[in-house]
C-alpha cells in the first residue's frame, strides 16, 4: 500500500499541476497529459478528496470520495456539492468552504462529513489560478471515526472508572517506584484522615506506622526487584489524628509499553475492627492458655496432695488396726486373766456385782468383732486374734508380715490355724469374708 501523502505534499503537488496547467494549456496534447496525470495523482490519494468553485459546485472529486458517497465520477459535474452528497437546497451551515473563500486561509477541524454520521478530519485549501486569485476550495478529509469513537469509548471508560473509583469506601492509590503517591481517591480522608492535595507526592512509608516502617520498605524492594505486586498483607498506619489503622492491602505492578516497571497501583481496605477483635480474641486465648497451665500445675500440686492424703489414710487405718489389735492383745492378755483369778476369790456379792460392771465396760470398749471373736472362738491366740483383725480390714499376708515383724510363711501358718480353729480348714469359703459375716 502506498505511503499516505501529507498535506504539505498534496498542496505542493496540487500547486505544481495547477503550474503545469497553465504553462500548457496552449498545447492540447499536453493538456490532456496533464489532466491524465493530474487524475492519477487525485485517485491515488486514500484520502476524501474533493474541489469545489467559489459557487460550490463541484468541480473535481476523487476515487475514494465517490466510493465513500456512493457517487459516480461521472455524475457529479457541475452539481452543487450540499445538493448532491446531503440532498440540500442551501450550503451547509460550518462549511469549511465558506471561511476559505472569505478569509483565504486554510482551514482544519473535523465534522460529521458524510450522511452515514462518520466523523471526517479535513482541511480546507485555497484554490488559486495563474492571477493568484482564489477561484476554489480544495477539501481534503481523513475518515477518523473509529479513533474517534475508540476516543470516546475510553472517555467513556475512563468516566466509568471514576465513578467506581470515587464510589468505593477502600483507598485506591498510585505511586511511583521511590513510593511517591502520584493518584489518590477521595476515600484516603475516610481511611486515614489526609485530604488528596495532603498526600500527592508524599511518600507512603512516612504514613506508615514507625514500627512497621522498615519491614515495609524491604517488602517493597523486594517487589521491584521481581516484578510483582501483592495481595493480602495488613500493614498499620497512622491515621491524621495519630490513631492506628489496619489496611488490608492489594497492589499490582504498573508497566510501560516496553516492559519497564513505573511504579504501583492498588486497593487499601480499613480492617481494622477486625484486626483489634482478632488481637483481643489471641489475648483472650493467651490468658486462658496461661490460667489453664497455671490450674494444671494447681491439679498436679493437688493431685501429690492427695496422694499424700492416701497414704497418710491409710497409715493411719493401718495404725488403727494396729493399736486395736495391740488393745484386744493387752486386754486379753492382762486384763482378762485377771478377771478370771479375781473370780475364784472368795467376793461379796458388792464386789461381784462391780467386777462385773468392770468387766462389762471393758467389753463395751472393745470392738464388737473382738468381742465376738474372743468369746466365740476361745482357743484363738492372742497372735491369732491380731491376725485375724488384719485379714478381716483386708491386709494381704505380705503386709500382716510388715506390720507384725514376722516372715509371710509365719503368717501363713497362723492363717491355717486360724481357718482350722474356726471350721473353715475343710471348706472353701473366704477367710476374710467369713470374719466379716462375725458383726
Amino acid at each position: 500500500m502506498p505511503r499516505k501523502p501529507t498535506y504539505e505534499e498534496i498542496e505542493r503537488r496540487l500547486k505544481e499541476l495547477d503550474k503545469e496547467a497553465v504553462n500548457y494549456k496552449r498545447t492540447e496534447e499536453a493538456l490532456q497529459e496533464s489532466e491524465k496525470r493530474f487524475k492519477s495523482v487525485i485517485n491515488s490519494i486514500e484520502e476524501l478528496l474533493v474541489l469545489v468553485d467559489q459557487n460550490f459546485k463541484l468541480q473535481m472529486i476523487n476515487k475514494t470520495l465517490a466510493k465513500a458517497y456512493n457517487v459516480s465520477l461521472d455524475e457529479y459535474a457541475g452539481k452543487y456539492c450540499y445538493e448532491l452528497f446531503y440532498g440540500r437546497k442551501h450550503i451547509c451551515e460550518g462549511c469549511p468552504a465558506i471561511k476559505v473563500l472569505n478569509e483565504g486561509k486554510v482551514t482544519r477541524g473535523a465534522i460529521r462529513y458524510r450522511p452515514d454520521g462518520r466523523i471526517v478530519d479535513r482541511a480546507a485549501y485555497p484554490f488559486i489560478d495563474g492571477n493568484g486569485d482564489i477561484t476554489g476550495v480544495i477539501i481534503i478529509g481523513v475518515d477518523i471515526t473509529e479513533q474517534t469513537q475508540a476516543e470516546e469509548k475510553l472517555r467513556e471508560s475512563e468516566e466509568k472508572y471514576r465513578l467506581l473509583v470515587e464510589s468505593t469506601p477502600d483507598w485506591v492509590w498510585m505511586c511511583d517506584l521511590k513510593s511517591r503517591i502520584t493518584f489518590s481517591n477521595n476515600s484516603v480522608k475516610k481511611n486515614l484522615g489526609y485530604e488528596i492535595h495532603e498526600i500527592l507526592g508524599t511518600s507512603a512509608f512516612s504514613l506508615i506506622h514507625k514500627e512497621d516502617r522498615k519491614s515495609v520498605q524491604k517488602w517493597f524492594q523486594n517487589a521491584k526487584k521481581q516484578k510483582r505486586g501483592w495481595r493480602g498483607s495488613v500493614i498499620r498506619w497512622q491515621h491524621k489524628d495519630k490513631s492506628i489503622r489496619f489496611l488490608e492491602t492489594i497492589a499490582e505492578p504498573i508497566f510501560d509499553d516496553k516492559g519497564n516497571l513505573m511504579g504501583y497501583s492498588g486497593i487499601d481496605r480499613d480492617v481494622t475492627d477486625r484486626k483489634l477483635s482478632e488481637m483481643a480474641l489471641q489475648k483472650a486465648h493467651d490468658e486462658l492458655q496461661e490460667k489453664t497451665i497455671r490450674l494444671e500445675v494447681k491439679k498436679n500440686s493437688l493431685e501429690e496432695i492427695n496422694t499424700a492424703i492416701k497414704v497418710l489414710l491409710k497409715k493411719r487405718d493401718e495404725d488403727k488396726i494396729e493399736i486395736e489389735s495391740n488393745v484386744l492383745t493387752n486386754v486379753k492378755e492382762l486384763i482378762e486373766p485377771y478377771f478370771e483369778k479375781i473370780k475364784k476369790t472368795k467376793l461379796d456379792d458388792q464386789q461381784r456385782a462391780l467386777l462385773s460392771i468392770m468387766e462389762s465396760n471393758i467389753n463395751e470398749i472393745v470392738s464388737p468383732f473382738t468381742r465376738k471373736m474372743s468369746l466365740k472362738y476361745l482357743n484363738l491366740t492372742p497372735t491369732e486374734i491380731r491376725i485375724a483383725n488384719l485379714i478381716r480390714h483386708g491386709s494381704s499376708t505380705k503386709k500382716i508380715a510388715e506390720i507384725m515383724n514376722v516372715s509371710p510363711r509365719t503368717v501363713e501358718t497362723h492363717r491355717k490355724n486360724i481357718r482350722r480353729k474356726i471350721g473353715l480348714d475343710r471348706k472353701r469359703a473366704n477367710l476374710r469374708s467369713h470374719l466379716l459375716s462375725l458383726h
